[in-house]
């Protein structure tokens, strides 16, 4: 004679209660839930950065100094000798090369690309190293346990954040890969934060 319908579910669900509590079973956790600090509106940081594109690579020093006028970037060889500055204001933006020969352009990312022939997204990177999605731009985000950004992914960019350490207020993080297919990888690992 067969079990009763009701009898098979009631002791299904007293199987299942029963492997929820023994060991080694876990419930998965909830999502974690992106709660961003305020991006500093200014700061000054001290890094390394290093750039692949296909065969070519880049790896130096990084000096980033940013205020209401602008931008003023200082790139330079592992050895510390000057590679290019970049600048921006109101008025565009400025590249100065190690042979003194200057460029300008509207945009930064295309000006390093012609000056320099490296692709760094210095749109993105702006607000990607204070660990926050570029504004007004679409983005897909996944958080780490403390709710900071884990993974971004914009402009055809995906980035991952990661040695987040407490500064004035705001939680930064320390380092940052981007990346944009299989070819193009930007590396920055920041040495110093400073907010004026």
């Amino acid at each position: 004679m067969g079990v009763p319908r009701r009898g098979l579910v009631a002791a299904l669900f007293l199987l299942l209660a029963g492997c929820a509590q023994s060991p080694g079973f876990r419930a998965p956790s909830p999502p974690a839930v992106l709660s961003l600090s305020p991006a500093p509106a200014a700061f000054r940081l001290e890094g390394r950065v290093s750039v692949r594109a296909g065969e070519e690579s880049f790896s130096g020093g990084m000096a980033w100094r940013r205020g209401a006028a602008g931008d003023e970037i200082l790139l330079s060889t592992p050895l510390g000798q000057g590679v290019a500055e970049l600048r921006s204001d109101k008025e565009g933006v400025s590249l100065t090369d190690a042979k003194g020969r200057s460029h300008r352009a509207a945009d930064a990312d295309s000006l390093v690309r012609q000056a320099l022939g490296l692709e760094l997204p210095l749109r993105g990177l702006a607000w990607w190293v204070v660990g926050h999605p570029r504004p007004d731009a679409p983005y897909r985000a996944e958080a780490d346990q403390a709710g900071r950004m884990a993974v971004l992914e914009q402009d055809d960019w995906r980035i991952d954040f990661s040695r987040y350490e407490p500064r004035d207020g705001h939680v930064l993080p320390g380092k940052l890969v981007a990346r944009r297919g299989d070819d193009l990888d930007v590396r920055l690992v920041v040495d110093a934060w400073e907010l004026p």
